[in-house]
């Protein structure tokens, strides 16, 4: 795996480390907090629909305008680097995390 554009200041540690903790931990975070909201009642009982789309939301890749933020604070190559990266392997982590709640939800 080479370096995305404008990433000679990240390492390949850091990349790999931001990656795995965006699609991987975040996710598996999201489970537990949408467990927990619908073990105390806070979410409809048979309203799966709902409890799929916020299980989804923690599992989509960063936000495109967190790079224009980033390159307002002066470290835009290295955020489109990371914005690059995660979103190539958002494509399979996404795959996999819709198939773990369709079967976590029916």
């Amino acid at each position: 795996m080479g370096p995305g554009e404008g990433s000679k200041r990240l390492g390949v540690r850091t990349t790999v480390a931001i990656i795995f903790a965006r699609l991987i931990l975040v996710p598996i975070a999201g489970v537990g907090i949408v467990m927990l909201v619908d073990k105390l009642g806070f979410i409809p009982k048979d309203d799966k629909m709902f409890k799929f789309v916020l299980l989804l939301q923690h599992s989509m890749p960063t936000s495109v305008l967190s790079g224009a933020v980033a390159n307002l604070r002066g470290c835009g190559k290295e955020s489109a680097a990371i914005l690059f990266w995660v979103h190539i392997f958002a494509v399979f982590s996404m795959a996999g995390w819709i198939i773990f709640y369709l079967t976590l939800l029916f």
